[in-house]
């Protein structure tokens, strides 16, 4: 499979009044976009204008090598960069206006530049950059899903000066890129959208209704070209209605795809697929975009703001710095989707139920019993004292009742969920694929963990074990809240038990679980007894009152 890199390789002596400018052409562009001028000083003084080509000569001239300003193929870039420098079709192209802006503090990450045969007068190509790796940068992708973003404005007003120097522009851009293009393009005033000859989304996020209207979208619908791969996920997010839209093939695989450089050519044209929109891609953006709106505006907010603040909260600039962190800082992000809010944990876990449930979870979350049992500490005290007993009294068979039921409802819940969707959509199998793969694995494990022998503990010591993972960083939770030393160093103290049981279960011998049980059994009845007494003294100082 051929790729832009080849294209350019295969164009390359072809000037641009040779062969008018294509949608490769754009990617291409969008592509190098991605290139780091900053160490060139003539292309970051006010003005600074250079070919392609004289910026890669001074970036090697100065001991810098090509860098791609994105967390993904540096060597494909490099080889492109190259051979697209080497070319007269690209390397005679003029940079100009090259714009990076990242400010932390308000969450701003602002990229791009112009390419243009003349100096001034002619055509030009705006092409605005995508996501690069610091934190900042995602955070304010995932703020396009409740406001309108400094880099929407700061693309706008790009576009508006590029079109005081050239008589028509071409702009596009990849991943947030492709939305800032549209965006700038379509809030144009009468007079400048005219002088736009086309708009290329690449696998660009659309807008939701709080950003952009839809009587703008269809203004620049006629002008635009919507183009992403078979795993399309951040470009089908508020996926826009584009007629010109085309589904490519690419040599990637899932979210790799996302990547430019592997993007399929065929004959110097897109190699499209015949295949369509991956079907989990699909579920994964159908999930996302029903989370965004079934959460409240201001919840939306709150838990994104939060979301990515835990991640940069000791300094940390990038993903690979956070990364690179390990326990520490997904540790920060689960005391945002499990702490003490209770508004950011339903946000939290409204995602996962959008995804995999449509919502299923939500409607269950919100019924009278369940509700009442989560608020009561006496009733959770209660149920954990009763499922101890039973632990403790028949040991190994309510282990291996309590997962096979486990098992079994996640099944038929399955299965249920998946017939009634196919029932609701006329049963249309192909969008309900994924629901079909899933339901298919879980009956596949169900039957394998009753069939094959040792599966059915091997199963359980999973699912306990993550349970008692569960209940063990509760219990810090609620250690950490609380005032009463007394009560946080019992739960500390429960907490530590839970967590040395969860490790245990994971590589204990069969042969032991009839005393880990009892063990465990009488831990559950301690910390019932704890819930149930902390729940009595409560009431009685308010009765007191």
């Amino acid at each position: 499979m051929d790729n832009i890199t080849d294209y350019v390789r295969w164009v390359g002596g072809t000037g641009f009044e040779g062969r008018p400018f294509s949608r490769v052409d754009n990617i291409v562009l969008c592509q190098l976009s991605y290139l780091d001028l900053k160490d060139i000083p003539e292309i970051n003084e006010e003005g600074g204008v250079m070919t392609l080509r004289e910026a890669v000569m001074s970036l090697t001239n100065l001991g810098f090598s090509i860098r791609k300003m994105a967390p993904d193929d540096s060597e494909r870039f490099t080889a492109l960069v190259k051979a697209a420098a080497n070319s007269k079709r690209f390397g005679d192209l003029y940079i100009s206006s090259f714009t990076d802006i990242l400010n932390e503090e308000d969450s701003i990450q602002f990229s791009a530049m112009t390419f243009s045969p003349e100096k001034k007068g002619g055509w030009a190509f705006v092409a605005y950059r995508g996501t690069d790796s610091t934190i900042a940068g995602w955070k304010e992708d995932f703020m396009t899903s409740f406001m309108l973003t400094s880099s929407q404005t700061m693309a706008e007003d790009y576009l508006r000066n590029a079109l005081r120097s050239f008589d028509t522009v071409f702009v596009g851009g990849h991943s947030k890129g492709g939305n800032l293009a549209v965006y700038a393009a379509a809030v144009l005033p009468d007079d400048l959208f005219g002088r736009v000859e086309h708009i290329y989304s690449n696998d660009g996020p659309g807008f939701c209704p709080e950003v952009l209207k839809e009587d703008l979208i269809k203004r620049a619908n006629p002008k635009t070209t919507r183009i992403i791969p078979e795993f399309s996920v951040v470009g089908s997010l508020f996926a826009p209605e584009i007629d010109d839209s085309y589904i490519v093939k690419s040599d990637k695989q899932m979210a790799e795809q996302h990547e430019l450089c592997s993007w399929g050519i065929d004959h110097g044209d897109l190699l499209l697929s015949s295949e369509g929109l991956d079907p989990l891609a699909e579920r994964i953006n159908m999930g996302i975009d029903k989370w965004i709106y079934s959460v409240d505006i201001n919840e939306r907010r709150r838990f994104i703001n939060a979301f990515f603040d835990s991640m940069s909260e000791d300094g940390t600039q990038t993903i690979e710095e956070f990364t690179a962190q390990g326990t520490k800082g997904w540790e920060r992000i689960l005391n945002v989707v499990l702490g003490d809010d209770r508004g950011l944990r339903i946000a939290a876990a409204a995602l996962p139920d959008q995804m995999f449930f449509d919502g299923e979870g939500k409607k269950l979350n919100r019924s009278g019993v369940v509700r009442q049992f989560r608020r009561s500490e006496l009733a959770k005290g209660l149920a954990m004292m009763i499922a101890g007993l039973i632990g403790f009294l028949i040991p190994e068979e309510f282990l291996f009742f309590f997962v096979s039921i486990l098992l079994v409802t996640a099944t038929v819940i399955s299965i249920s969920l998946t017939i009634k969707k196919m029932k609701k959509d006329n049963w249309n199998f192909q969008p309900h694929l994924v629901d079909a793969i899933v339901s298919f694995a879980l009956v596949a494990t169900t039957v394998i963990t009753f069939v094959k022998e040792g599966a059915l503990f091997v199963m359980a010591s999973g699912i306990f074990a993550a349970l008692l993972f569960a209940a063990s960083y509760n219990g810090m939770a609620k250690a950490k809240k609380t005032h009463n030393r007394k009560y946080a160093v019992i739960m500390i103290i429960l907490s530590a038990v839970w967590a040395v049981s969860g490790i245990y279960i994971l590589f204990a011998p069969e042969s032991t679980l009839k005393v880990y049980m009892m063990i465990v059994g009488s831990v559950a009845i301690c910390d019932g007894l704890v819930r149930v007494i902390r729940s009595y003294r409560r009431r009685h100082r308010w009765y007191a009152k």
